[in-house]
């Protein structure tokens, strides 16, 4: 009986250590949802990302990808990576109710194109901003992807004044500095997901939006609304989109695997915003050719109109060093 001992806790230790190797062996697995279509250049930097992680990782790290709100809304999904149910996602108006700072680079009018958004996303602005984010939400931002330039689409009549917007039922991200924006320039802002505002504008439940320019493409809204104002004159807004993981989660991972996450979104998103520009230089055509009326606006009025909505936001997130900065990086 003695003797059998050392066999049985050899056999033991053996057993041990194959558990060991499996579940070391155990692939990470990163589920990145969004919101838009899988058309949208969001999609081409997370298949950036995922070829990249999955490469350098030697398959540690499996990235599955969820477009077009299969995983929920903007909120749900924001809510998700929080309680660690989903692991990357891309914020925007919902996250800035979780993270207040992040309504300062969606003041309409602020940001003006890929260039000056990428200053900011790239530069000290950008640091900052993510580490406010951080602080207040627990999201840590791996990289900025862009979501282009945004018009304001109506289906009544050309914009070209802020006094053609008064009484207008507008379609907004629900984020307080859009509400407040709108009002300002005489709209009626009306909150509504992204997914339904096709629906919201056939049926007249709204009067226009403010989508990007492949939105307005991908979700075939020329079909709807054929008035635009001219985004390559002045764009309603160019922020930048932060790729979020949970900080939580962020620290769960190895030193390795941190770097090889956020170096792969980093170039990813260097990708991405070049897809983004490429795509954008064609669906002005595109758009013309569908019957859409891009309209030049009175650009001076507009901007007037909004800066002190932009003195207010800046204030109450005591963001007004960012504010500064933004408008310092205006060319």
């Amino acid at each position: 009986m003695l003797k059998r001992i050392p066999l049985l806790a050899l056999t033991a230790a053996a057993l041990a250590i194959g558990w060991a190797q499996a579940a070391v062996a155990e692939p990470i697995t990163l589920r990145f949802a969004m919101i838009t279509a899988e058309s949208f250049p969001y999609m081409d930097g997370a298949k950036k990302f995922k070829e990249l992680v999955e490469a350098r990782s030697k398959g540690d790290i499996k990235v599955l990808l969820f477009p077009g709100g299969q995983l929920g809304n903007e909120r749900e999904i924001n809510e998700a990576i929080l309680e660690g149910s989903i692991q990357i996602g891309v914020g925007a108006g919902a996250m800035a109710n979780l993270a207040p700072i992040y309504n300062i680079v969606q003041v309409p009018f602020l940001i003006q194109g890929q260039s000056h958004m990428a200053a900011i996303a790239d530069g000290p602005v950008g640091v900052k901003l993510a580490d406010r984010i951080e602080q207040q939400a627990g999201f840590k931002v791996l990289a900025w992807f862009s979501t282009g330039d945004s018009p304001i689409e109506t289906v009544k009549k050309p914009v070209k004044t802020p006094a053609d917007l008064a009484g207008v039922k507008i379609r907004v991200i629900e984020t307080p500095v859009l509400v407040d924006a709108m009002r300002a320039l005489g709209a009626n802002p009306t909150p509504m997901p992204y997914t339904e505002v096709y629906t919201g504008l056939k049926q007249g439940v709204i009067e226009g939006a403010h989508l990007d320019v492949l939105s307005v493409d991908t979700l075939k809204i020329a079909e709807v609304a054929k008035n635009m104002t001219d985004w390559e004159q002045i764009t309603f807004v160019s922020e930048p989109r932060p790729v979020i993981m949970s900080k939580k989660y962020f620290a769960s991972l190895s030193p390795a695997n941190q770097k090889i996450v956020q170096d792969a979104m980093k170039e990813a998103a260097v990708y991405e915003r070049q897809v983004f520009k490429d795509k954008m230089t064609s669906i002005r055509k595109k758009l013309v050719e569908q019957g859409v009326t891009i309209t030049q606006v009175d650009a001076p009025a507009f901007v007037e109109k909004l800066k002190p909505v932009w003195a207010k936001y800046a204030a109450q997130l005591k963001a007004e060093d960012l504010l500064a900065e933004i408008v310092a990086l205006r060319k």
